[in-house]
């Protein structure tokens, strides 16, 4: 029989979890809204890096400013443009919580439906596109809230809703950006019709392999 300690820990294992799936969900709301100061405050001032299909890794959290403000919304003065469109679905979440409690990671599927240019994030003609790719991201807790250490989205397939992945697998990423270079180039990026296996972060639950 479980003691009272014991059943303290999984209590607060499992609300973890649920504070963390809550982070993840509204990171997702505040990108595809456009809110990208408010996506930054969702990060640790120590946090690590962000690293998004073939834009690069952007390191500390000032990296991380550049990368979301300075890069994906045009600069802090820089306006919504009418017509885009992001509709990301976060789902088949798997989140593992460190035994210390302070640490976790989480994998996540994301699915986007969106209306954006595909040779630039800011200018040109809009196209509809289907989107798809993959998160594997760490966690770390401070003074009691969940906040992001690093994030790796992988992206599977970015495609024009015309043509379809196996016709167009990717539109809309050229590699790093020249104006607002990363520091350091992509880890990952083999997207459809690679085949590659993004690594997970957990072991086999039946083997622990």
């Amino acid at each position: 029989m479980a003691t009272l300690e014991e059943l303290q820990k999984r209590i607060q294992r499992l609300e973890d979890i649920k504070q963390i799936e809550r982070l993840q969900r509204i990171y997702g709301y505040y990108q595809d809204y456009g809110e990208w100061e408010k996506v930054v405050d969702l990060f640790s001032d120590k946090a690590e890096s962000v690293e998004e299909a073939d834009y690069g890794v952007y390191k500390g959290k000032e990296g991380i400013r550049r990368y979301y403000i300075d890069l994906i919304k045009g600069g802090k003065d820089a306006k919504p443009r009418i017509g885009y469109m992001s509709i990301g679905m976060q789902i088949q979440g798997v989140v593992t919580v460190d035994p210390d409690g302070k640490t976790a990671k989480g994998r996540w599927y994301g699915f986007f439906v969106e209306a954006r240019p595909t040779l630039d994030l800011h200018e040109g003609e809009l196209r509809q596109l289907w989107a798809h790719g993959i998160y594997e991201n760490e966690y770390v807790k401070e003074d009691g809230k969940w906040k992001f250490k690093k994030l790796h989205f992988f992206l599977n397939f970015r495609t024009p809703y015309e043509d379809g992945w196996l016709k167009t697998p990717v539109v809309g990423h050229n590699g790093p950006s020249l104006n607002v270079p990363p520091d350091a180039p992509p880890t990952t990026w083999r997207p459809y019709p690679f085949g590659y296996h993004f690594p997970v972060h957990w072991k086999h639950p039946i083997t622990g392999k």
